[in-house]
């Protein structure tokens, strides 16, 4: 009796251990799930996007909250499968700005890594961002198990390279299948690295007190694999013990359960002894009896309270899964009304647990009363902020401890997979438009069987309409079909590039070949190119499958036979153009020449493409504005930069070319090149040399006794011209118009030539333009009576303030209305106005007249142009005028235009730039002669005597003239006396006359000095008084600076 009593307690006590035991594993599973659970919603994460960033990860896995819903879990990570060939890639995608500091490691030799691209958090992960997880056999082999069984799959036992502790640790991966269509090129994985300990730790509250647990990784209870131990030293062993082997996501671990002394002592049992006690001292029976039935009644007690605390824990376990879970989770009473709800269903619809509590769950929720085939939502949800939901409901009734009805709801959220579906559908629907628009034809080649299926598109690529001949692969076998119609040349290109691919030698197959069509007018063979790719391979790793598509490049093949053949008929021209041609990168490296350039050069053209770079061509000191210049055409996207340059030429020797750079900008390899026409014209600079000189001599040896012959008449006229008789005073006007002539046309002639050449400095300042204009008028009323006109003039109130060099301004108005003034009838009125229009101002000169004809329009502004030879005999002129005006507004950055109507009106215009904002300056006060001066010592250096007579008799009223004739006769005259005035010349035998002017400056001496000059390209000098040139001036204006009346810049 003893004995049974013994056993039937030592038997309620394991039993209840083993279910203790039990409900641990239970708590480890769910715990398991938890982690499964989170894993799915990062896996749909991915999916829904074509790409995610570092920060986006990061993002979504902070809303999971990991630290407080999944104990022991250390992160939350992304794995990619990258093949060795897409590494290059790879690193760039991840050092982009922003992402720098990724770095794989440790390096594995291998064909595909297996990289931690994504981890959160960052800081606690840091080690295990960028590792490859091919290092180490165990990672790799969960990897490949994952990937082969598309299951979730968990390693081995491994150390963890973020954990410092270096526990027991483990990684748990889920495959994360994407469309085809999206971003992601590589195979993917979630996963989450845990650390045993942790997840191991208070799986129930009966742990560490009822029992304690040993937990290996294996189906033994290996010491080699211990992962977790809470009684290491076995100080709180008991007499009771369980192990048990459970499996989660392919990984079995073996739990040893062990009662503690606290457990053991809740089950001592005394009857046995009291029996044996009371065979002998049967006196003691009742006492032992009843002592045996207190203490059972007190353990009893005890293994009721032991189950209360037992109920609550795991009530308290439950309710923490449900507030961990991530589905939303209600639990209503029999009216369908909030009991509770977890922490997710609060987020979910927005409430707090306060608003659900006690509300008609059907005000949160509307089941679908009809469901589609193929959705996946059954109800319908609306949050606090009125945002739709679909959801998936499942429902469970069950009866609470005193019969009253209760239900649990458990909700997922669909939306976003929903949308993200949708998405996706919407996607491949383009997508499949795309390809119909775009004429791209898709099939599937099983290679086992020899068939294949194809898209409509492919079909009418193949010219088969799909609509009236449906493609039933049982009845019309596209395969042989294809090949048929393959040209008998083209076929074994295709199946060697099949070959090639199938075998693994090459990623794809490429070809292009030509498919016969048989049309009514006859046999046409068109070009196809297909691009396929193997797909499915068996366990040999025999190709089985392959996939590609095809389209018809017969105009493109076209396209290039004709571009090629273009290309070489431009080699060709380049070849035998007589002007050198080269062609350049954007490093200057020579591309290209030909023999005109080789001749230029006097190089070879082996060795300009030695390789040599033009800029070696070119002396260092010309390389800079070149490179300027093209890098301005380029930034200003100009198609021609023209310039002439120097060439270093074989020999040494530095000729002058003309260079007209044009430039393309090639995509395919992202970079510029430049085509170069070089013209020598070295020989050509040496005539312009000649020519220059030769305008120098002009100027110098024409103007000179021009205004000589010029002075001399004048001269005569002021001396005797009261007393001349009529024939004479006839001649003498003759002389005088016919000078005045031949220098306007010396005139014209040398400024034609300094302004085109840009020898001319233009000295721009704030004019007012209304007083050019009537001091122009007031300067040509001799020439406006002769020509029997009037001039109107029509200024604005404002005075209207140009930026422009008055000299040259006035030089515009002159030409402009003494041609107004030459074309008018007699009596007739030239008008000329003022104003401001826009950002400029602008002058009109209007004449009344024949007008310009037709004909003559296109060439008005060109140098030497004339309506009619008659018109230079009948109204004199070189027709340089207008050529000189056009340059001259043109250098002020203004326009020049006219519009005429025949036998009535015709205008010419101009405009300026107005001037900057500064007030104008009063015109300096003319310098008036005092009535009782002293006669003016003047020292007048000219190497042309009879020049040199002329300005004596003029000035000889006025002034004591000596002469010198060069510098150093000047020199020893202003040794030895003392001037007043000094007129020179710039250009003297013995030197220039600029030399004697710094002299003249640095001696400190008193002296206005005026240049008197055939040469009127000098810049004006705030040294001098006045800056003449002979042919501009008369013996009058020279008389008046001498004097010091006026003061003349040119």
């Amino acid at each position: 009796m003893a004995t049974l009593r013994y056993q039937t307690s030592q038997t309620a006590a394991q039993q209840e251990f083993v279910r203790l035991s039990l409900d641990g594993t239970e708590a480890l599973d769910t715990r398991f799930d938890s982690y499964l659970h989170s894993l799915t919603g990062v896996a749909a994460f991915i999916v829904a996007s074509d790409e995610v960033t570092k920060q986006e990860f990061d993002s979504y896995v902070k809303s999971l909250k990991v630290e407080d819903y999944l104990p022991g879990v250390l992160g939350m990570g992304l794995i990619e499968g990258v093949p060795q060939a897409d590494m290059e890639s790879f690193m760039a995608l991840h050092a982009a700005p922003g992402l720098e500091g990724f770095e794989v490691h440790p390096k594995v030799d291998a064909n595909e890594h297996l990289i931690i691209s994504h981890i959160s958090p960052l800081e606690s992960n840091r080690g295990a961002l960028g590792l490859d997880l091919r290092f180490e056999e165990a990672r790799t082999e969960a990897l490949e198990n994952s990937r082969a069984t598309g299951k979730p799959q968990m390693t081995r036992r491994i150390t963890l390279v973020q954990d410092e502790m270096e526990q027991a640790g483990f990684l748990l991966v889920m495959p994360v299948t994407v469309p085809q269509q999206a971003g992601w090129s590589h195979d993917l994985w979630v996963y989450v690295p845990f650390v045993g300990p942790d997840i191991l730790s208070n799986l129930t509250p009966s742990q560490g007190k009822s029992y304690e647990i040993s937990v290996y990784d294996g189906k033994t209870t290996d010491p080699e694999q211990l992962i977790f131990d809470t009684d290491p030293d076995r100080e709180n062993a008991g007499a009771f013990s369980t192990v048990l082997t459970t499996t989660n996501l392919g990984r079995a671990w073996t739990v040893v359960y062990r009662s503690t002394p606290a457990y053991d002592a809740l089950f001592k049992k005394y009857a046995h002894i009291l029996i044996v006690i009371a065979g002998t001292l049967l006196t003691f029976m009742l006492y032992v009896a009843l002592r045996s039935t207190r203490i059972r009644s007190e353990a009893m007690a005890e293994v009721a309270e032991m189950r209360a605390r037992k109920l609550n824990a795991q009530e308290a376990e439950k309710s923490s899964i449900l507030e961990n879970a991530v589905s939303a989770v209600f639990v209503l009473d029999g009216d369908g009304r909030v009991l509770s709800a977890n922490q997710a269903a609060l987020d979910m619809f927005g409430h707090d647990s306060f608003e659900l509590s006690a509300r008609a769950f059907e005000t949160l929720v509307q089941p679908v009363e009809q469901v589609e085939p193929g959705s996946r939502h059954n109800a319908i949800g609306q949050t606090k902020d009125g945002r739709r939901l679909l959801l998936d409901v499942q429902r469970n009734d069950w009866q609470s401890f005193d019969e009253e009805l209760r239900k649990t709801i458990i909700i997922h959220d669909l939306t976003e997979e929903i949308r993200t579906q949708d998405e996706l559908k919407n996607t491949k629907t383009l997508y499949d438009l795309a390809l119909q628009g775009a004429q791209i034809g898709v099939f599937d080649v099983d290679l086992t069987t020899g068939t294949s299926d194809v898209s409509d598109t492919w079909c009418r690529i193949m010219g088969i309409e799909p609509v009236t001949q449906p493609m039933d692969t049982q009845t019309m076998d596209t395969q042989s079909l294809f090949m048929e119609r393959i040209h008998p040349e083209d076929r074994q290109i295709l199946i060697n590039a099949d070959v090639a691919c199938m075998r693994g030698e090459t990623e794809r197959s490429i070809a292009e070949y030509r498919i016969r069509f048989d049309t009514p007018d006859g046999l046409v063979w068109r070009w196809m190119k297909s691009d396929a790719i193997v797909v499915e391979r068996d366990e040999n790793g025999r190709a089985t499958r392959l996939i590609g598509t095809q389209t018809d490049v017969t105009d493109l093949r076209h396209s290039r036979n004709a571009l090629e053949a273009s290309e070489k008929r431009f080699r060709k021209v380049i070849s035998v153009a007589p002007v050198g041609m080269v062609m350049m990168d954007d490093q200057s490296n020579i591309t290209g020449v030909n023999n005109a350039f080789c001749a230029v050069s006097g190089y070879s053209e082996d060795e300009l493409m030695a390789p040599m770079r033009m800029a070696d061509l070119i002396p260092p000191d010309g390389r800079g504005p070149i490179y300027k210049a093209v890098a301005e055409m380029v930034a200003a996207r100009a198609e021609l930069y023209e310039g002439e340059h120097q060439v270093v030429h074989s020999s040494g020797e530095l000729r002058w070319c003309y260079f007209r750079v044009s430039w393309v900008y090639d995509k395919n390899e992202g970079r510029y090149f430049y085509v170069a026409q070089v013209l020598d014209i070295t020989d050509q600079k040496k005539v312009e040399h000649m020519k220059n000189e030769f305008v120098a001599t002009v100027s110098h040896e024409l103007r000179t006794p021009l205004t000589s012959i010029k002075g001399a008449l004048g001269l005569i006229r002021a001396t005797g011209g009261d007393d001349m008789p009529p024939a004479t005073q006839r001649l003498m006007d003759i002389a005088t118009t016919n000078v005045d002539r031949l220098t306007s046309i010396v005139n014209d002639i040398l400024d034609l030539e300094k302004i085109s050449s840009g020898e001319v400095t233009f000295n721009f300042e704030n004019v007012d333009m209304g007083g050019l204009i009537r001091d122009t008028v007031d300067e040509l009323s001799p020439y406006i009576k002769t020509h029997l006109a009037t001039v109107e003039i029509d200024l604005p109130e404002i005075p209207l303030e140009v930026f422009a060099d008055p000299g040259r301004t006035k030089q515009v108005l002159v030409n402009l209305l003494s041609n107004a003034c030459k074309y008018s009838p007699d009596n007739s009125a030239v008008r000329i106005k003022a104003e401001r229009l826009g950002g400029v101002g602008i002058v009109y000169i209007q004449n009344e007249g024949p007008g310009i004809p037709e004909h003559f329009r296109v060439r008005i502004f060109k140098a030497f142009s004339q309506a009619d030879s008659s018109d230079t005999r009948a109204k004199g002129g070189t027709g340089l005028g207008l050529n000189i005006t056009r340059q001259i507004v043109k250098r002020h950055g203004g326009e020049i235009g006219f519009e005429s109507v025949p036998n009535r009106v015709t205008v010419f215009w101009f405009t300026c730039p107005l001037a900057e904002a500064k007030p104008l300056l009063p015109p300096p006060d003319a310098i008036k002669p005092s009535k009782n001066r002293e006669r003016l010592k003047v020292l007048h250096l000219e190497d042309d005597l009879d020049f040199a007579e002329v300005i004596h008799s003029g000035l000889n009223p006025v002034a004591d003239v000596s002469h010198a004739k060069n510098l150093a006769e000047a020199r020893k005259r202003l040794k030895h006396n003392d001037y007043d005035v000094i007129v020179l010349d710039w250009t003297l035998p013995d030197g220039d006359a600029s030399e004697l002017l710094d002299e003249v400056y640095q001696s400190g001496k008193k002296i206005r000095i005026v240049a008197l000059s055939a040469d009127g390209s000098r810049r004006a000098d705030q040294r001098l008084s006045a800056n003449l040139v002979k042919s501009r001036t008369d013996l009058a204006g020279i008389s008046a600076s001498v004097l010091g009346l006026e003061a003349q810049a040119s």
